[in-house]
């Protein structure tokens, strides 16, 4: 990577960060670096039917604007169905140990307001753990600018998806990608917070390796090559989506 490159994102998160060839591996990877999550208190915002992370012995507070999704949540202590742009609880200042909202942002009209919140819910020794698929790349880039139905039917061959899971809420999603999540623009919100990156990787989605049996592994790195901008020279070439870690700065 450039120097030039280096500079426009951090110098620091370039020493950081490390890329995955399945979500397995990047999964694995993330628990290795968060250790036991035992006794925690836990948001699960935008929780979805189920969490990634082994919190069973933890305390869980879920979210999500989706009754449907909530109630197949069986590892929740709490269920709020509310939207998180309009949800706000004073008594959340400072009150989770971790945070973890996993593909939820790229769904968001205004993600800044919502990660903003979960910089002020979270304690001053917390973490929040953002997993959300890379905006700049061609996934992200035809999501955002292709019909909902296109997703549909895509999620529909790659992994067998029914058409009629979106009724029940069971996915795909429609997407946003507003400009918010992109890297810079998220890393300089965090700053704004006092919150830094302390784990940063990306994976290649099962999404990727689809369109790979169909087309040219040349092309779509190629396609992805393009759509990265600036960041060809900092991330992996199929960077499709990523898992971060923000922590409090610490004080003095």
């Amino acid at each position: 990577m450039t120097d030039t490159a280096s500079a426009s994102i951090a110098p620091e998160l370039t020493q950081l960060y490390r890329h995955y060839g399945t979500f397995e591996q990047a999964l694995h990877a993330l628990n290795t670096h968060l250790g036991p999550l035992i006794g925690l208190t836990v948001l699960e915002a935008g929780c979805g039917s189920a969490s990634h992370l082994a919190l069973q012995q933890c305390i869980v507070t879920g979210i999500d604007i989706s009754p449907y999704q909530l109630e197949r949540n069986q590892h929740l202590s709490e269920r709020i169905c509310a939207d998180l742009h309009q949800y706000d609880n004073p008594q959340w200042l400072g009150a989770f140990d971790l945070i973890v909202c996993w593909d939820v942002v790229e769904h968001l009209q205004n993600p800044k307001a919502v990660i903003a919140k979960f910089f002020k819910w979270v304690k001053p020794t917390g973490k929040v753990v953002l997993a959300y698929p890379n905006p700049q790349i061609w996934k992200g880039v035809v999501t955002k600018y292709s019909p909902y139905f296109v997703h549909q039917w895509f999620y529909r061959l790659a992994s067998g998806t029914p058409l009629s899971a979106s009724k029940t809420d069971q996915g795909p999603f429609r997407t946003v990608f507003a400009t918010d999540i992109k890297l810079k623009p998220l890393l300089h919100l965090a700053a704004q917070y006092q919150h830094k990156v302390e784990f940063f990787i990306s994976y290649e989605s099962y999404q990727n390796r689809f369109v790979k049996r169909f087309l040219p592994h040349r092309f779509v790195d190629a396609m992805n090559w393009l759509f990265l901008g600036e960041l060809r020279t900092v991330l992996d070439i199929s960077a499709t989506d990523f898992i971060i870690v923000l922590s409090p700065c610490s004080i003095g």
